[in-house]
């Protein structure tokens, strides 16, 4: 099995997929109890999402913390290295500035161990870095959507631009850039909380990494590039909340049925736990708590007919490009699988039994002591 794929490269299959789930919300309400027994210090909530996507699971986080904490001031920091899903993120971005008028919203392209620290370890690109603060004037959803639309028009076209890194062939920036949002009229409030230039350096009380790396690597890796800068972002009592798919469900079997051989995901969170307690110093160690793993369920959305009155063709699409997508099967080997029609039999199969599609992902907690 090819090994070169990256969860969100292919674009048509992800944004398939996060429409025809719901995946996201099912997230969201895992992470809700966490958001509930979070204590902020002054001078704000903060929160990192360690990878947007779309916005839609960074949203509902927001408006959780709105419930929870109203009046307090939030700061809200993100990576995303797809220009389309800033694009996203950004159309979904108004509300939250109507509703919770005490926000700052940043969002880079930087790489994980950068990303909190909104610079580039790489020299010569920090130079380059593109800076952008927008202020949004007025006070209504249409005035912040119109404003928020220019910047995707002029600065993202501009200055989202990437290219594959020379050693791993990976997508990375071409040029650095961090874009912070606030309203105008909260600025004053806001001073303390706004990252300058030359100090962007944040502890998060929050960090979400939800799907954040290839299922097929190893143990060793998630955790070097991406949960170890992420741990060491945390603030006292912070909670770093990992979500990743995990197989040993419906749209598993699919691919079992037609890879039988292929394991998409060999390094889970036994794994990952395994390699950082014994990769990790004593002392470092001491200061982390480990939560148990929790199963997160969620399905492939259908009408109850499509179903019940035989299995409709959208419904073994749908269901198809959930199920390779999510086990991060290559291009290659589904062209080559889809010539032969097979597949669609398998997948009618499955669905039939099962009366639908469901899939696991495994969350799991890792809190800051001190």
């Amino acid at each position: 099995m090819k090994k070169n794929f990256r969860f969100f490269d292919n674009r048509q299959k992800y944004l398939l997929f996060v429409t025809t789930t719901n995946e996201k919300n099912k997230i969201a309400d895992a992470i809700k109890p966490f958001v509930q027994k979070l204590k902020p210090t002054y001078p704000a909530l903060k929160i990192f999402d360690a990878g947007m996507g779309d916005g839609s699971l960074l949203m509902n986080v927001m408006r959780q913390c709105h419930q929870k904490m109203p009046h307090i001031p939030i700061l809200v920091s993100t990576k995303e290295i797809s220009m389309e899903d800033v694009r996203l993120g950004l159309d979904k971005l108004p509300d939250r500035f109507v509703e919770h008028k005490n926000t700052v919203f940043v969002i880079s392209n930087l790489n994980y161990d950068e990303s909190t620290l909104l610079k580039s370890k790489n020299k010569h690109k920090q130079k380059k870095m593109n800076w952008k603060v927008v202020k949004l004037k007025g006070n209504s959803s249409l005035d912040f959507s119109i404003q928020l639309r220019k910047l995707n028009q002029n600065f993202l076209n501009k200055n989202w631009q990437i290219e594959r890194n020379n050693k791993t062939g990976n997508p990375t920036y071409k040029e650095p850039s961090v874009i912070i949002i606030y309203r105008k009229d909260q600025e004053f409030s806001l001073k303390n909380i706004i990252p300058k230039k030359n100090n962007g350096k944040n502890n998060y009380d929050l960090i979400i990494a939800s799907q954040p790396y290839r299922s097929r690597i190893s143990a060793e890796k998630k955790v070097k590039y991406v949960i170890n800068p992420m741990i060491k972002s945390l603030n006292k009592k912070g909670k770093l909340i990992v979500i990743h798919a995990c197989g040993n469900d419906p749209a598993n079997k699919i691919i079992k049925k037609i890879w039988p051989n292929d394991k998409p995901f060999p390094t889970l969170y036994k794994s990952i736990l395994d390699y950082i307690k014994s990769h990790t110093e004593k002392n470092e160690l001491k200061e982390l708590k480990f939560g148990k793993k929790k199963i997160v369920k969620y399905i492939l959305r259908a009408l109850p007919n499509e179903i019940s009155g035989g299995i409709a063709t959208s419904l073994i699409f749908s269901a198809w490009n959930a199920s390779v997508y999510v086990n991060q099967i290559s291009d290659e080997e589904i062209m080559r699988v889809e010539r032969s029609k097979n597949y669609q039999k398998i997948v009618n199969n499955i669905v039939k039994k099962y009366k639908g599609l469901y899939f696991f992902n495994e969350l799991f907690v890792i809190e800051k002591k001190k």
